[in-house]
């Protein structure tokens, strides 16, 4: 009984899981995308544009931080208690955002749905690692991914939708009831409480200098090609904080981010290799739509669809993992992806520098975002069975805590140069910065050439951080074999 039981993610008492999981990573992707589709609206009603980048970057920041202190609650009180107080929280943050009546306030909401979107988002992973058996984990993680290559296509489509029929609010109203759904399907279904719960002990200390590397690092970011010098000593001070934060690490019994859960084998190495080949992609595919638009010269609507390619080589990577490689050592998947990400990216570094048809660099996104694809689920599933139930919430939200931080160093990377192209060839970025936040301007031939141009040479550090990528998951590898 047991064995039919598990035959699948989509039967039995799996299925009740497996629906709470989809339709929270649905509303994660979907929140993404949809928010910045809804940006220009949300300037052009609520003004204070300078304000307008922390909409998303409060966002990724609480997240980060949130998935964080998940990690130990999870262990402590299990992932069904868990899940119905983060869903709750997230349900009455989506309405505080939906109702915001300025943009200083809508701000200081989104890090309230950070949070709750951060602490979410450990739920579901700790409930892959907890509810299904070793061998249905990949087809949970493909499901995951197949969520995300549904949202890349369907997503702005919706977010286009909602915007023309009831404005930005109604992008984060469409929420609470997919919300509300979740926790009615998982409220007493996900796993339970641990047989024996333990007091939820949350290293403050920890968290606040956590939560200083990520301010610091967004500060970092917002002052690329603004203030130079300030992005440079906010990365310093981001540096100096994660110096004294390992200090910490080593002297406290239970850190929010335990040393182990970094350097222990074969975490490290699964780690860094799953960031730096994020690192690797997302700072080219992150720039594709301002390329797409302005060099290119196609509407916003195909710029905002253009990112979609990369998103279905990722769910396809995925599946390829789940389905055609189950055979195979995660290790194996990992540097198969690592490997494969190297060309890719010196294709379409080639082509975009080339000007060559576009159709043919977006299939090359396809490819790169396969390699994400086979590295991250092959990834997380090595980390899983690396690791013990009764640690399942932290090792997960370290490694997802290291995605974070990938997302924003990938964004700062691609920003950085692209911006910095742009300064040297036109001596203005302002109009860039402009199109960024949602601004329809005519733009000169020497700027969309010098963004094209950025774009391009964005690639060179992208192919030397992926090559970065491969000799760790080589070196995975040998000390497996080891």
């Amino acid at each position: 009984m047991a064995g039919h039981e598990f035959q699948g993610i989509w039967t039995g008492r799996l299925l009740p899981v497996t629906i709470a999981m989809v339709v929270v990573m649905g509303l994660a992707a979907f929140d993404g995308m949809a928010v910045v589709a809804a940006l220009p609206s949300i300037a052009a009603d609520l003004g204070d544009v300078i304000l307008l980048p922390w909409v998303l970057t409060v966002y990724l920041g609480t997240s980060a931080v949130a998935v964080l202190i998940g990690g130990p609650v999870i262990d402590a009180i299990g992932v069904r208690r868990t899940f119905r107080v983060t869903g709750v929280w997230f349900l009455c943050s989506s309405a505080a955002v939906a109702v915001a009546p300025t943009m200083p306030v809508l701000v200081a909401v989104r890090v309230a749905h950070g949070f709750g979107g951060g602490l979410v988002m450990a739920v579901v992973l700790a409930t892959v690692g907890i509810a299904y058996p070793a061998q249905l984990r990949r087809r949970a993680f493909a499901a995951v991914s197949m969520v995300w290559g549904v949202m890349s296509f369907g997503g702005p489509a919706v977010a286009g939708l909602l915007l023309s029929v009831g404005g930005w609010r109604f992008v984060f109203a469409v929420q609470l009831p997919l919300t509300a759904l979740a926790l009615a399907v998982g409220w007493s279904t996900l796993p339970g409480t641990r047989r024996r719960p333990t007091a939820i002990s949350t290293d403050w200390v920890g968290v606040a200098l956590i939560s200083a590397i990520v301010a610091l690092l967004l500060a970092a970011v917002s002052q690329i090609g603004v203030r130079s010098p300030v992005a440079g000593v906010t990365a310093a001070l981001a540096f100096v904080a994660g110096a004294v934060y390992w200090h910490h690490a080593g002297r406290v019994e239970e850190p929010i981010l335990a040393r182990a859960h970094i350097t222990r084998f074969p975490l490290a190495w699964v780690h860094l290799t799953a960031g730096l080949v994020i690192v690797a992609g997302m700072t080219v595919d992150s720039y594709l739509p301002l390329y797409v638009q302005l060099t290119r010269g196609r509407s916003v609507q195909f710029a905002a669809f253009s990112i979609t390619f990369l998103s279905v080589g990722w769910t396809s990577g995925s599946f390829i993992f789940s389905r055609l490689l189950s055979h195979w050592r995660e290790s194996a998947v990992i540097q198969l992806g690592a490997i494969l990400s190297v060309p890719s990216l010196v294709a379409t570094g080639l082509l975009v520098a080339g000007k060559q048809p576009l159709i043919l660099i977006l299939g090359t996104f396809v490819l790169l975002g396969l390699s994400i694809g086979l590295v991250s689920t092959a990834s997380l599933t090595l980390i899983q069975a690396s690791s013990d139930e009764s640690e399942m919430g932290r090792v997960n939200a370290a490694h997802q805590f290291v995605r974070n931080l990938s997302f924003t160093l990938a964004v700062a990377l691609g920003g950085a140069v692209i911006l910095s192209v742009v300064e040297a060839r036109v001596g203005d970025v302002e109009t860039v910065r402009d199109v960024l936040a949602g601004a329809e301007l005519l733009v000169g031939p020497e700027t969309m050439d010098a963004v094209g141009d950025g774009l391009a040479w964005a690639h060179v550090p992208s192919v030397a951080i992926a090559l970065g990528g491969l000799i760790v998951a080589r070196s995975l590898i040998r000390r497996e074999r080891a």
